[in-house]
């Protein structure tokens, strides 16, 4: 498979993916771009992580807060790989 487009893939489906949500078939794909990209391994550990610390934190300490971070972590997630993997 080409490395650029299952990054550009990847992107779009790694909440279904730490959720275990994605067809096998699916799931194997990103699994093995995991592997071998930087950038799509960060963002996995992250997610894992932040999905890992939500039940024991508390409520934000206002709906304004939360909504800044909603946002802080979609741009992040939306931002372009500075080292995508070559072809």
């Amino acid at each position: 498979m080409n490395a650029r487009r299952d990054h550009r893939w990847a992107m779009h489906h790694f909440s279904d993916y730490v959720d275990g949500e994605l067809p096998e078939r699916h799931d194997r794909r990103l699994a093995a771009h995991e592997e071998i990209c930087p950038d799509c391994s960060r963002v996995a550990r992250t997610l894992r992580r932040m999905l890992a610390l939500l039940p024991g934190m508390r409520p934000a300490a206002s709906p304004e807060l939360a909504e800044r971070t909603s946002k802080a972590v979609a741009a992040r997630l939306d931002e372009p790989a500075t080292d995508e993997p070559s072809a």
